[in-house]
């Protein structure tokens, strides 16, 4: 499996440098990331700014996997429009490899990965519910080429299931996981139980659970600082003006103290569901 710090470009949707909203998020966005020489791209047609779940997995530096994006939470009238289909979309910076197309539905938002696992949400098997269990951890391991696959319960409120709002590896043997002392007594336990089953050193990091709505009537992800971005040496960090910001930023610095951590104001981003993982498609070209 790439890994994050095994990545050297990033793709964006082309909507994130397109929709006025998100204009002085991306320009200060677009700045770090020339200072940071981290080369960038963007992927066309695409419904929505979220591309880390429609776009392919890599699993080596030649092979990469296409789930079939078709997630049940988009299956209604307020969504459905909200569907990119995977078979339009085109790269600025074109990769010489054709993927792989895998039938599980799967979104890239629920594949947290390292070296030889990875970790998702049982949500995996609700969206493949006409499969059995084991077919589908079967065909996931065989897809994803990895030792090691991790299930743990999704978070309360979050519509979409994904493992990338939760944890994140920091190694083959070390999960960062997401402050979640504020949910229900018995959502800790079974994700607590969950957790300590794989084995793995466990390094909490903060998080806050704001339960603020949008417009939308939908749940923002501010507060979510595990969804950082991670390309080769660099870590974007997102802030959200809150008064945790420089305490989150703090550990995470040294957390990866050998690596570069830049502050990004995510704000804009974090009101509509997601945060710089989820609209980040990182990639060893």
């Amino acid at each position: 499996m790439v890994t994050d710090r095994d990545t050297n470009f990033v793709f964006f949707s082309s909507l994130i440098s397109e929709r006025p909203e998100l204009k002085s998020f991306w320009l200060y966005l677009e700045k770090i990331l020339r200072r940071a020489g981290i080369g960038y791209g963007f992927i066309e047609n695409t419904r929505d700014i979220w591309c880390r779940d429609y776009m392919p997995v890599q699993v080596a530096p030649k092979q990469f996997v296409q789930f079939t994006y078709s997630p049940s939470y988009c299956n209604t009238n307020k969504y459905r429009h909200l569907i990119t289909d995977t078979t339009r979309v085109q790269l600025s910076t074109p990769l010489a490899v054709t993927p792989l197309h895998n039938t599980l539905v799967i979104d890239g938002g629920n594949v947290v990965r390292s070296g030889n696992a990875v970790v998702m949400t049982e949500r995996v098997f609700k969206e493949n519910k006409a499969l059995m269990k084991e077919t589908v951890t079967a065909r996931l391991t065989q897809a994803l080429k990895v030792e090691h696959l991790y299930f743990i319960p999704s978070q309360p409120y979050d519509m979409t299931g994904h493992s990338d709002g939760m944890v994140r590896f920091m190694d083959d043997h070390t999960l960062l996981v997401a402050d979640f002392s504020r949910e229900l007594d018995y959502w800790k336990t079974t994700y607590r139980n969950a957790l300590q089953k794989t084995g793995l050193r466990l390094i909490d990091l903060p998080a806050v659970n704001t339960y603020v709505k949008n417009t939308q009537g939908d749940y923002t992800a501010i507060g979510c600082y595990i969804n950082f971005a991670w390309i080769g040496n660099v870590i974007l960090f997102p802030q959200f003006d809150l008064s945790e910001d420089k305490e989150a930023l703090k550990e995470a610095k040294l957390i990866f103290r050998d690596y570069k951590v830049i502050p990004v104001p995510s704000s804009e981003l974090a009101i509509d569901g997601g945060v710089l993982n989820c609209a980040t498609w990182n990639v060893r070209v």
